[in-house]
């Protein structure tokens, strides 16, 4: 009896051992963080990090680049995206749908440009009794241009004529083509267009031009996440943060080598195009106290024009990490 005893008691004991040997093993198993970003300059903004940084700690990062803002707001509402870089009006849209948004950091400052093939047009009181072709008509980007050119005493109504097209290829094709010699136009596709006409030249900095009016150019795109996961790994989003901003750096210190990053995790232009667009594209770092005024004031101007652009009101304060 006392054998049958201590054989059960042996038995238990192990049995116990091995079942806190796989908790912890099962505690120690790597989490996958799944982030998000649009084609194009936020994409860029990653490729150093989708190319090199796959893991932090123990926690494996996968990254995906998606065409379009719907399918970039359903990732997020759908809990597929943990972090998201978004419109910045779109992360103040999400907050104020879900109160479960924070937005860490800005990493993309603007990349619109007014330009012409027309040697005789040089300045922005060139354009006035022109037709200017642009795109997106009542998105922010269309509202950021008409405000800079309001500032400048251009009268969009009366003084030029803007003729909208689909899309921002639309408007290289039209270009290029010779059928329009004025327009808004997005890196990287200008530096596509200068790469195959020289005679295209820009007539307006819209970046430069915000800075000038309000101080700092214009937030374009940030980085969010949703708080539940930020509550549960406040370190990886310390680490993570730091590793995007070094990496931000890099991505401007070595154009060349970054545009084949990014090209290998999105559909660009061909790689020397990028290489000559990524300076356009205003990609830096600010943490979002940082860019917290500049975004206000961004904010405030899409507001004026129809305050559903932000979501109905701005931000509280703790939109911002």
């Amino acid at each position: 009896m006392k054998k049958i005893i201590t054989v059960l008691v042996s038995f238990f004991l192990c049995f116990f051992s091995i079942q806190v040997v796989y908790a912890r093993g099962a505690k120690e198993t790597s989490q996958v963080v799944h982030i998000v970003a649009p084609n194009g300059g936020p994409g860029i903004a990653i490729s150093k990090l989708a190319t090199d940084t796959a893991m932090i700690g123990k926690t494996s990062i996968t990254y995906e680049v998606v065409d379009g803002s719907d399918l970039l707001q359903s990732k997020i509402l759908s809990n597929e995206a943990d972090l998201a870089i978004v419109p910045t009006n779109l992360a103040s849209i999400l907050y104020a749908k879900t109160a479960d948004i924070t937005y860490l950091a800005t990493v993309v400052w603007g990349n619109l440009y007014c330009i012409s093939t027309d040697s005789n047009i040089k300045t922005m009181q060139d354009i006035k009794g022109k037709t200017i072709y642009s795109f997106g008509r009542g998105l922010t980007p269309d509202i950021t241009v008409r405000e800079v050119f309001t500032k400048n005493g251009i009268d969009i109504e009366k003084d030029v004529k803007i003729e909208y097209l689909p899309s921002v290829q639309d408007i290289a094709s039209v270009i290029l083509s010779g059928k329009a010699n004025i327009a808004i136009i997005a890196e990287p596709v200008l530096s596509q267009i200068v790469t195959k006409k020289s005679d295209a030249h820009i007539i307006c900095n819209i970046q430069e031009e915000w800075k000038h009016l309000f101080g700092e150019s214009y937030p374009q795109a940030g980085l969010i996440v949703r708080n539940s996961f930020l509550k549960q790994n406040g370190q990886f989003i310390k680490t993570f943060l730091e590793k995007l901003k070094s990496s931000i750096t890099w991505i401007n210190d070595n154009p060349a080598q970054a545009a084949e990053y990014a090209s290998k995790i999105m559909n660009l232009p061909p790689v020397p195009v990028v290489q000559k667009a990524i300076p356009g594209l205003t990609i830096s770092f600010a943490s979002a106290r940082e860019s917290k005024q500049a975004l206000e004031k961004y904010f405030t101007v899409l507001s004026q024009t129809d305050i559903k652009f932000i979501g109905g009101k701005l931000p509280a304060e703790d939109f911002y990490y």
